[in-house]
């Protein structure tokens, strides 16, 4: 409910101001008139009226009075003056007449007015009691014959039972000012409407949350801050400086201890630890302050373990342990081993070893073994985006910290691995200027996004792996030794496939396996000598060359038995130079039947059912194809 009065010019005025008010009045506004003489004590009393409609002295008392309420002004137009001179003409027949109201402008038009109404108009300043009755005794003097004035002046000629005409505001200008106040009711509703939701949100949030202008003085609190900072015993805190709550708290704008919009600190309070978060009140053109949100520490950091447990559940997480690697090569076993150990420290691990030999299988399993299995896994391969992709991904940015980002900026890959373990592929490939960047979150175990001050902590383990020879590489100056000694804490070397040749068949079954499974179909087996060809095989892809063959075999093959010559038209096996991996293996191509002789290349691939590259693969091991 919005409140309005209205200060009647004059008690003739009322009645009419009554009928008008219960036309116009609502539910949401209530609105009252009255009419006084002189300087009345319920001036004192308006403090629940929420627009105030008043003219003349009255209207500049009240401003004084309550400088913070909407006082709609009632003034008299020319038409009112000049409609009040003439009736005044009437009554008295004056050849003088005192005009007795503040100036208002009414210098430049008095000549124009006396003319209309065929007098002397002398123009005596009214703009408060004291000068009403000065107006009136000077009026006297200067041997005025009538007055023409405002209620404060009339009444006063009524006193003392002076000849004098009241100017009448018309019902049209009344109306309009009313109409206007009405106007100012809405949107005070409005306001308020919109600052009991805001108040209640803000009382409804377990932070205690302040708002200050840009100066530093306390505008608002809510009901947590009222107890977090024991506002009830702090007289005056509204309008002090926000620095008398805490000595840790800062605003934006600050000179002494300045802080950036959306910055996050951690401040101590009676002993507790707080999370204090700073954001800009914008207006229509500028910042008009900051919003200060208090978190208590253990209650970020619970909400913090939850929003972790989420993410394994739901994204980033390891997909393999130790028993998906297959080992039947002691020296692959011992490595297997070796990285179980691992898995029960917290230290940084390297693992190296050539392209597709299981490296990631390894940082996966070792993960999975570790006190941070219930944590986040999360895997980039660093070879695979530019410097400033990489950096972006890696630690995070801030919202239009560059062109193209997102609105709502974005968190990183180490805050996304915030108490897991966080996978570098590729690591050999960062470029030299990320490698400092990433030192240095390594040695401080924190980040800063891009675009930001702040820092924020993490707690990440680092697997990185590489098939690049690092020392090499530093040599080269590509790559700094002392992010290689912080990475490489514990090291595991994966041995290639050609080394470990037991693995080959055990592995080669296994994916046959799964890949069949997967189309619905029954794997084929490998015959005796299509094993012994495959563990012969120098491997140069190692296990990801394998799992690529075992899947067009699964695929294109729809024997129930693998051969040699299966195999060869399946893949290009190619050996070392000067080795004698095809020496006494089989023949690699069918003889041609007679039917294909005549034809084109092209139209016997077509009938064999294969491309040309095979089929040329085919004819440079079988003479009798041209």
């Amino acid at each position: 409910m919005v409140n309005i009065i209205v200060f009647a010019p004059s008690p003739d005025q009322l009645g009419y101001i009554g009928d008008l008010l219960r036309k116009l009045q609502t539910d949401e506004v209530r609105i009252d008139a009255i009419h006084h003489f002189g300087s009345p004590e319920i001036l004192n009393h308006l403090n629940h009226y929420d627009v105030i409609i008043a003219r003349g002295i009255t209207y500049r008392m009240l401003c004084k009075l309550y400088p913070g309420k909407h006082i709609t002004y009632l003034g008299f137009d020319g038409t009112d003056i000049l409609s009040a001179l003439l009736r005044c003409r009437e009554d008295f027949h004056p050849k003088k007449i005192g005009l007795c109201l503040h100036h208002e402008g009414l210098e430049a038009v008095l000549p124009g007015l006396g003319e209309l109404c065929r007098a002397e108009l002398r123009l005596y300043d009214v703009i408060d009691e004291q000068t009403a009755y000065k107006a009136v005794e000077d009026c006297r003097r200067d041997g005025m014959e009538a007055i023409v004035s405002g209620g404060t002046v009339s009444n006063i000629c009524r006193e003392q039972d002076l000849p004098c005409t009241q100017i009448h505001i018309r019902p049209a200008t009344l109306e309009r000012a009313i109409q206007e106040a009405l106007n100012a009711a809405r949107l005070i509703n409005t306001e308020r409407t919109k600052t009991n939701i805001i108040r209640m949100i803000l009382d409804n949030s377990d932070d205690a949350v302040l708002a200050v202008d840009e100066t530093g003085h306390i505008l608002e609190a809510n009901d947590r801050a009222y107890q977090l900072y024991g506002l009830a015993f702090i007289p005056g805190w509204r309008g002090g400086p926000v620095q008398r709550l805490g000595a840790g708290l800062t605003y934006i704008g600050s000179r002494e201890d300045p802080c950036r919009d959306g910055e996050e600190k951690l401040v101590t309070l009676g002993n507790q630890r707080y999370y204090v978060r700073y954001k800009l009140i914008s207006g229509e053109d500028s910042g008009v302050g900051t919003l200060i949100t208090t978190s208590a520490a253990s209650k970020i950091l619970q909400e913090e373990r939850q929003i972790r447990k989420s993410l394994v559940r739901k994204g980033p997480t390891a997909k393999y342990t130790f028993r998906s690697i297959i080992a039947v090569n002691p020296e692959m076993r011992k490595k297997v081993e070796i990285a179980k150990k691992f898995s029960k420290a917290d230290s940084n691990v390297l693992i190296t070893g050539e392209t597709g030999t299981g490296k990631e299988l390894f940082a996966h399993s070792i993960h999975s073994a570790s006190g941070r299995m219930s944590q986040p896994f999360v895997a980039i391969n660093c070879a695979t985006l530019p410097e400033s992709l990489l950096e972006s991904e890696l630690f995070g940015y801030e919202p239009g910290s560059f062109s193209g980002a997102s609105r709502e900026g974005r968190m990183g890959l180490f805050e996304l691995a915030h108490r897991g373990t966080i996978f570098l592929d590729e690591i050999g490939e960062i470029p030299v200027a990320l490698q400092a960047k990433l030192l240095r979150v390594l040695q401080e175990k924190e980040i800063r996004r891009i675009g930001s001050a702040a820092v924020i902590p993490i707690d990440v383990r680092v697997i990185a792996a590489t098939n690049v020879n690092i020392r090499e590489r530093i040599a080269l100056g590509k790559f700094r030794s002392d992010l290689l000694y912080r990475l490489n804490a514990l090291e595991i070397s994966v041995p290639p496939l050609r080394e470990r040749p037991d693995d080959v068949i055990p592995l080669m079954e296994s994916q046959l396996r799964i890949l069949a499974a997967g189309l619905g179909k029954q794997a084929p087996k490998l015959t005796a000598e299509a094993q012994e060809f495959l563990s012969r095989y120098a491997w140069p892809g190692n296990v990801r060359e394998l799992r690529n063959i075992c899947e067009r075999l699964v695929v294109l093959s729809d024997a129930a038995d693998v051969t040699v010559e299966d195999l060869r038209e399946l893949h290009s096996f190619s050996a070392p130079a000067g080795s004698a991996f095809f020496s006494n293996m089989p023949a690699a191509a069918p003889a041609v039947p007679a039917s294909f002789s005549g034809k084109t290349k092209q139209e016997i691939a077509r009938e064999l059912g294969v491309s040309r590259t095979t089929l040329w693969r085919m004819g440079k091991r079988k003479e009798g194809l041209k």
